[in-house]
């Protein structure tokens, strides 16, 4: 990031400083950008009041919305005592994803942090939760955070996927690992490459055709090949081989105990468009934001005009 660069908090509705709020002031600091907090507020209790007198709704949410930006104002106050350049910018709507697009828009942040929204199973089969429809809307990376010990990461694993070969699935690997390096160079993480090597998927979508069996020797000529594309990959972007995971397994389980078990602070994981739908890394992504046991890091492809 550089110096003009500024990073999008979307603060909690609650008066708190949040883990996402610590994670964006660290991240400020840490990349000598700036630091916008919006916050979008919607009470459905006193729109309902309202609804029998305008004049009890208009004082009550004036009201509502003076304590919460003189709080964050108080908070944005003493990190520019700080050095720190930082804003905020509070309103009223019941429809945050487009208020969030707006100010995407209009700010063009570097990165948007929010502390993570998880659903249940059950409420996601009817409606999506306000991150999937930044994700899907948001061309910048998106952070989404969970509860941490550290304000600024100190482990970061980037998760590569090099089960296709397109060209929009390498640039995407190579957006990840950029992302993930730079984060790492300017916080002072680790920084991790990992790849989960999946061969049952491979063998489901269709290798053997027709009841055909497979030649002997080709599972592990194939995992070979992966495994080779995976340390060219790491090379390119100076993942040394003490910093490189090439794992076999199921890649939801093996992630999440990857993450888990190495006390990883930040995963970092690609979205791709298909179909004109929002696909990440396949179902995977969707499930890690889900249940990842650190926070979750998505970003884009580049788009190959950008990179003329």
């Amino acid at each position: 990031m550089d110096d003009a660069a500024q990073l999008l908090l979307i603060a909690s509705s609650k008066m708190q400083r949040t883990p996402a709020f610590e994670r964006a002031v660290s991240l400020a600091e840490a990349c000598h950008c700036g630091l916008r907090i919006v916050a979008v507020d919607y009470i459905r209790v006193l729109e309902v009041l309202g609804f029998f007198n305008r004049d009890i709704l208009a004082t009550l949410r004036d009201s509502y919305l003076s304590t919460h930006r003189r709080w964050l104002e108080d908070e944005a106050a003493y990190e520019r005592k700080r050095g720190l350049d930082c804003s905020v910018h509070v309103l009223w709507s019941d429809q945050v994803a487009d208020e969030i697009r707006n100010c995407l828009a209009s700010m063009q942040p570097a990165m948007l942090i929010k502390d993570v929204h998880r659903e249940s199973v059950l409420k996601r089969v009817f409606s999506t939760p306000l991150d999937w429809h930044l994700l899907q809307g948001c061309q910048c990376p998106v952070q989404l955070v969970t509860p941490s010990h550290h304000a600024l990461p100190r482990k970061i694993v980037a998760a590569v996927n090099l089960y296709r070969a397109e060209d929009a699935d390498l640039r995407l690997n190579d957006a990840i690992l950029l992302e993930a390096t730079e984060l790492g160079r300017q916080t002072g993480a680790r920084v991790h490459a990992l790849y989960v090597y999946d061969w049952s998927a491979i063998y489901a979508a269709g290798m053997p055709r027709l009841g055909m069996p497979i030649e002997s020797g080709f599972e592990e000529a194939l995992s070979d090949a992966h495994e080779e594309a995976f340390v060219r990959l790491c090379e390119s972007h100076g993942i040394d081989d003490r910093h490189r995971h090439f794992l076999t397994g199921t890649p939801i389980s093996t992630i999440n105990g990857f993450a888990r078990q190495n006390d990883v602070d930040l995963l970092v994981v690609g979205t791709l468009p298909r179909h004109n739908l929002t696909r990440i890394m396949g179902n995977t992504a969707e499930v890690l934001l889900g249940h990842a046991p650190c926070s979750v890091l998505i970003v884009k492809a580049r788009d190959r005009a950008e990179d003329v």
